[in-house]
């Protein structure tokens, strides 16, 4: 089971290294043009593998923590209780992350192919799905019980995936959406995938660069600064298609 966890490991962090870089092509790229579809839609099946993937990871540690994550390492009874606890905890946090980047996706690309029949966006399983991330993002507040580090962290995305989840769904219900709209609820989406990719990035980078410098409160700052400077071009580039949310579609 060790040998299943880390060679899933291994290609969830290859695959998410790739889409980091895929990530900044169409942001870059003219929107609309060949290069923004055509890098856009291989950044989506990135994204994809890196979301089922951590999906895969997450239930493993959630299902068999020691088994998967340490194999036949002998543990103490109050050592296994304690690393039980820790990495079920990791498992539900990283199932969140992985909802949020597969739901994203899934609806960044959905409201592209909804031109002009937005009907396309109340079919059950899209509302499902949102539904789900809401679901998960509230057993993360549960989880997330206390005041340390890693406890507020459980509370910034589990209220990240309800949010997510309600403008997703407040979306998907409205009667009619203009061009604007679409295109804006395709960049929010597909940027906040991006964010979940690149903050998993700096969170596994800069504990093992910083780790001496990022000490208590301070390790939030890898996980937050990836939103930060995500939504600030969400903002951006929403403010191009303002015009366009003013005109009927």
């Amino acid at each position: 089971m060790l040998l299943i966890y880390k060679s899933l490991l291994l290609f969830h962090i290859g695959i998410g290294f790739v889409s980091l870089i895929l990530f900044w092509v169409p942001v870059f790229a003219k929107k609309g043009g060949a290069l923004h579809v055509r890098s856009g839609h291989w950044f989506a099946k990135a994204m994809y593998a890196v979301g089922f993937s951590a999906l895969a990871l997450s239930l493993m540690l959630m299902l068999d923590p020691i088994g998967f994550k340490y194999g036949d390492h002998a543990f103490t009874p109050e050592e296994r209780v304690k690393v039980l606890a820790s990495v079920r905890d990791t498992g539900l946090f990283l199932l969140a992350i992985s909802v949020l980047v597969i739901v994203g996706v899934r609806n960044g690309l959905q409201a592209v192919r909804a031109k002009g029949n937005h009907a396309l966006m109340r079919r059950a399983d899209n509302l499902l799905i949102n539904l789900g991330l809401m679901f998960v993002g509230g057993w993360l507040a549960i989880v997330a019980t206390g005041s340390s580090p890693m406890s507020v962290l459980f509370y910034l995305f589990a209220t990240l995936c309800i949010v997510t989840a309600g403008v997703n769904l407040r979306f998907s219900l409205r009667k009619s959406v203009t061009r604007g709209d679409q295109i804006v609820a395709h960049l929010t989406s597909i940027i906040g995938a991006g964010i979940g990719s690149h903050t998993a990035f700096f969170v596994f980078g800069a504990n093992r660069v910083f780790a001496d410098v990022l000490t208590g409160y301070t390790v939030i700052i890898p996980w937050v600064l990836p939103a930060v400077v995500g939504n600030i071009i969400i903002w951006r580039q929403a403010r191009r298609y303002r015009p366009l949310r003013s005109k009927v579609k």
